[in-house]
């Protein structure tokens, strides 16, 4: 998996407001740490199942994260251009789920770091790729600024249905590497305290 660390600014003004609001009542901001029924009601979790299952473990008590927002996309190239002309991709906004460490850019620089040590590691650079960058939020509940981490996962393929399926792929290796990361910093923040 190819992994790049996106250190430029995003767009002037973007600032994620956790837990964020929506015109649209199908989409809205889901604390599934607090509730994992709320999974049920997140569109992209129903329809693809790696999502749903990415959601529930990261969100899960084994799991050091939360997720704040996901999206997937799809977009069809021309055929004619050659081979892996689909795609299909995800964005997630991760945060840390003790939220004194949401205030801090350093945690989120870390963990960007060592989610991109852990997935270069994989095969298949030319299916995935994925975008780490990390974001600017504003926490209500402590009414101050902190940082989340973007993640974009991008898979490559000759149909719809071979992007989607190495996106699932692809998209399961993240989950492990969250994981692994998240078992780490846990061991580091003991030998800290």
């Amino acid at each position: 998996m190819r992994v790049e660390i996106v250190s430029a600014p995003t767009e002037a003004g973007e600032t994620l407001e956790i837990p964020w609001e929506s015109a649209d009542p199908e989409r809205r901001y889901f604390d599934l740490r607090d509730d994992p029924r709320g999974i049920a009601q997140i569109t992209e979790a129903r329809r693809h199942s790696p999502l749903r299952n990415f959601l529930v473990a990261v969100n899960s008590d084994d799991s050091l994260f939360a997720t704040a927002r996901c999206k997937t996309w799809q977009m069809q190239g021309d055929p004619a251009s050659g081979a892996d002309a689909c795609e299909f991709s995800s964005g997630l906004d991760l945060i840390f789920a003790p939220q004194p460490l949401n205030f801090e850019r350093s945690h989120h620089e870390l963990l960007a770091r060592r989610l991109e040590e852990l997935l270069t590691r994989d095969t298949a650079p030319d299916a995935l790729r994925s975008e780490l960058r990390v974001l600017l939020c504003r926490f209500r509940a402590h009414e101050r600024a902190g940082y989340c981490l973007r993640f974009e996962l991008h898979a490559r393929g000759a149909t719809p249905e071979q992007a989607e399926l190495r996106w699932g792929l692809g998209l399961a290796r993240v989950q492990q590497a969250l994981l692994f990361a998240s078992r780490m910093l846990r061991q580091q923040i003991a030998q800290a305290s």
